[in-house]
């Protein structure tokens, strides 16, 4: 045990602002179309304003203590899933040829290139939009990156505008950010409520927090904040002081989901009366397990797909797997399992580190493995 608190302070702060009861917020945010950073600074959670968000409508509640997320911690600390790194063939491209097919497509209508975890560059309505873009060898001790990050990074010669899900330390990555902010300091970041302070703090000058329904457009594309099923831990803040969203992309060549971490819940068949069919849906496949732990916070592939069939998704994408050791089960069991839960009606794929698929205008669009 000792060994555990000398080597893990995070932890430590985890639990102590695990214990102390919130307080409530002493501010208010503006509405997200006047949230811009250069006419409003976002304040930090403090410890005696504190933020608690929650899940909305029915979802699974885990029942999960503090003891249990100690526990968590320390399994990922000390690297104790035996098969973590257990890769598919074909997992990774070969990095000249990921690049390759990067810049072949940089004038694509329609181009989606994963880069590992919840990392895409979706090409779509002229802009080049980055998802939870972590790009860092390690998240802390146990959790060295499995892959490399492909292509690389540097071949990104623009980015009009950054989302990000939540501020969990696989989703938000400073230096990954802090990177981004010096190459691209005017790219429009959207996050959700109460995360706007931090997102500033890594050097970005146009933040926006959302709602959830709340939207921003620019040129051709709309951003829209949708709920997700989750929560949030980031020491030193405290638990759930920053809220987690889902984005929905609309473009003209298609609607594009991005679920970032979720849990299910009553939101999805909400969100497809809100928006109609989703056109394509990024959705997790790993970090499921152990069951009775995740099931709050995290789908596993079936639940995934049966979220894209509520949404009506045409094509849905594999992402949150096969990149970090977050959880035991191997990333050769995320990717059977999530293509099996493909239908005809509700297709699927998963994609290789680095690869960057055209996609046409076929908003039925066909499936691949």
């Amino acid at each position: 045990m000792n060994r555990i608190l000398r080597l893990s302070p995070p932890v430590l702060a985890l639990l102590l602002a695990a214990c102390n009861p919130p307080a409530p917020s002493g501010y208010t945010r503006p509405a997200p179309e006047e949230s811009a950073s250069t006419e409003y600074r976002f304040p930090l959670p403090e410890p005696g304003e504190r933020l608690r968000f929650r899940n909305l409508d029915r979802t699974y509640e885990s029942q999960a203590n503090v003891f249990d997320w100690l526990r968590h911690a320390a399994i990922i600390t000390f690297s104790q899933y035996p098969e973590a790194d257990r890769l598919p063939d074909n997992h990774v491209m070969n990095a000249e040829a990921a690049a390759q097919d990067f810049k072949a497509a940089r004038e694509a209508d329609f181009a989606i290139t994963w880069m590992g975890h919840a990392s895409f560059l979706i090409r779509a309505g002229g802009q080049k939009i980055l998802t939870d873009p972590v790009f860092d060898h390690t998240l802390g001790p146990g959790t060295s990156r499995l892959v490399p990050v492909l292509p690389d990074p540097e071949l990104i010669e623009r980015v009009d505008a950054i989302v990000i899900s939540h501020a969990d330390q696989d989703h938000f990555n400073q230096r990954t950010l802090r990177e981004l902010a010096e190459r691209f300091p005017d790219v429009r970041v959207h996050v959700p409520r109460a995360t706007g302070g931090l997102t500033q703090r890594q050097g970005f000058r146009n933040v926006y927090e959302h709602e959830f329904y709340g939207s921003i457009t620019v040129g051709d594309v709309r951003i829209t904040a949708v709920p997700a099923a989750h929560g949030l831990r980031r020491p030193p803040y405290a638990p759930k002081s920053m809220n987690w969203a889902g984005f929905m992309i609309e473009t003209p060549q298609g609607r594009i989901y991005f679920s970032g971490d979720t849990g299910m819940g009553d939101i999805f068949r909400q969100m497809r009366a809100h928006f109609g069919p989703v056109d394509v849906a990024l959705m997790p496949a790993g970090t499921w397990a152990p069951r009775d732990f995740q099931k709050g916070s995290h789908v596993n592939p079936e639940e995934a797909m049966e979220i894209a069939g509520i949404l009506d998704a045409g094509l849905s994408i594999g992402m949150h797997w096969g990149t970090y050791p977050l959880s035991p089960e191997p990333p050769t069991e995320q990717k059977r399992r999530f293509l099996a839960a493909g239908t005809e009606a509700n297709p699927n794929m998963v994609m290789r580190i680095g690869e960057t698929r055209v996609l046409d205008g076929d908003r039925r669009l066909a499936a691949h493995d």
